[in-house]
């Protein structure tokens, strides 16, 4: 099987660094950026490389681009990549937000780091289901 290629953009070094940490630990490949800007592109350029991003995991409130943004580019590009919206801000409105954006995942912070890590496994098992 595959190897999957999850990118990960959240502005907290520390959390960023943790999710990298337990996404590897259940063997998947993991691209980070702390920036939503960077991370469009490095979705643009993996698009035409052998190790496509096969999700995206991003915080929603960071310097720059917004997962919100983030999520809004990604439509005009037409890319349809999974999304998964991980934030200490959630509320009601947000999450049916994203839900009409097609945001397939939302956690809000803090979470527990065994739940997260099912919860992206759930995410590939529904993708190939």
């Amino acid at each position: 099987m595959d190897q999957k290629h999850i990118l990960v953009v959240d502005d907290e070094q520390h959390l960023l660094h943790t999710l990298e940490f337990l996404l590897e630990a259940a063997r998947y490949k993991v691209t980070t950026t702390a920036d939503g800007q960077d991370a469009l592109g490095k979705v643009l350029a993996a698009k035409n490389s052998h190790r496509p991003i096969d999700l995206i995991i991003t915080d929603i409130r960071m310097p720059g681009l917004t997962g919100l943004q983030l999520i809004d580019e990604l439509k005009q590009f037409n890319m349809k990549i999974p999304i998964f919206v991980i934030t200490a801000h959630g509320n009601k409105d947000l999450v049916i937000n994203l839900m009409r954006k097609g945001c397939a995942e939302y956690l809000d912070k803090p979470f527990d780091d065994e739940e997260f890590v099912k919860r992206v496994g759930l995410l590939f098992d529904e993708a190939r289901g």
